[in-house]
């Protein structure tokens, strides 16, 4: 199957240079499967609900990794999510599948449509290049004052991205993001808040290039941080503070050497996805998903 990785391999980089990570599949921890000019990794992701992870997806996911190449990449993908559904086994409600697609190789992905799977999330990438410091009066860094106010914002987000279908507020969610924010985001991390008439109203996340190689594996710009969290009240919104947000966090992270921002939004978020293209977002994985009953 080495040449069907190889094929697949030089499909994605002519669609999109900036995909990693398209040239391999592990040998080992999970189960193969092959099809006609396709091979995939298959593998079942069992969350704990008490974890901070419950709260971004459903507990049971199964997963397909797939690489297609030959003279039908629609097809060969096609009937390799054939003996994928095949041989599934599903032990109990609640659980969904994934395969996650690079985003402007769109040859292949009628086929996940076909089969009743839909874009629910993008992987997205802007290039940063250090043009000099950007300074708002009303954005700062966030100091342990601000611990419940981020906790607050963050188990906000997560309840308005729930609407679509994939993330959760479970009863563990505000536990586990208060310790989050107070022992990763905190002293680990890039983070800002925004005052708005003496009120802490916004907030900016980032995930420094030590803390991001996960999401550094798929994109060929390096160093890499990710932007995990950005969130405004909805009382001031429409007046620039997410905008000047960015833009902190921006700035900040090209002046850190960081070559490429990385972030995920929801896809029928009708905030985030419009917001995230006028920052110079673009997409570069797609995660496809199907609910099962």
């Amino acid at each position: 199957m080495d040449e069907v990785i190889r094929g697949h391999a030089s499909r994605v980089r002519a669609a999109d240079p900036l995909v990693a990570g398209q040239d391999e599949l592990p040998e080992s921890g999970e189960e193969r499967v092959a099809a006609r000019d396709a091979v995939g990794l298959v593998s079942v992701d069992r969350i704990d609900p008490a974890t901070i992870r419950a709260s971004w997806s459903p507990l049971v996911v199964h997963r397909l990794q797939a690489r297609v190449a030959g003279p039908d990449p629609e097809a060969a993908l096609g009937r390799l999510v054939d003996r994928w559904l095949k041989d599934l086994r599903v032990d109990g409600p609640g659980q969904a599948l994934s395969v996650s697609w690079p985003s402007r190789d769109t040859v292949p992905v009628r086929a996940l449509a076909q089969r009743g799977f839909a874009p629910i999330a993008a992987a997205a990438v802007r290039p940063l290049r250090w043009e000099g410091p950007v300074t708002f009066p009303w954005i700062r860094p966030a100091t342990r004052a601000d611990l419940e106010s981020l906790a607050r914002m963050y188990v906000r987000l997560v309840a308005y991205d729930a609407q679509f279908g994939w993330v959760a507020v479970r009863p563990s969610t505000p536990t586990r993001i208060m310790e989050s924010v107070a022992m990763e985001v905190l002293p680990l991390e890039w983070c800002w808040v925004a005052e708005v008439a003496g009120e802490v109203a916004g907030c900016v996340i980032v995930q420094p290039p030590a803390r991001s190689t996960w999401m550094g594996r798929s994109v060929r710009m390096a160093p890499v941080a990710y932007l995990s969290v950005m969130y405004v009240e909805p009382s001031v919104r429409g007046r620039g503070v997410g905008v000047a947000l960015t833009e902190v966090a921006q700035a900040y992270a090209a002046s850190q050497g960081v070559a490429s921002m990385t972030l995920h939004h929801a896809l029928p978020n009708p905030l985030s996805t419009p917001f995230w293209a006028r920052r110079g977002y673009r997409p570069l994985i797609t995660q496809w998903v199907r609910h099962l009953q």
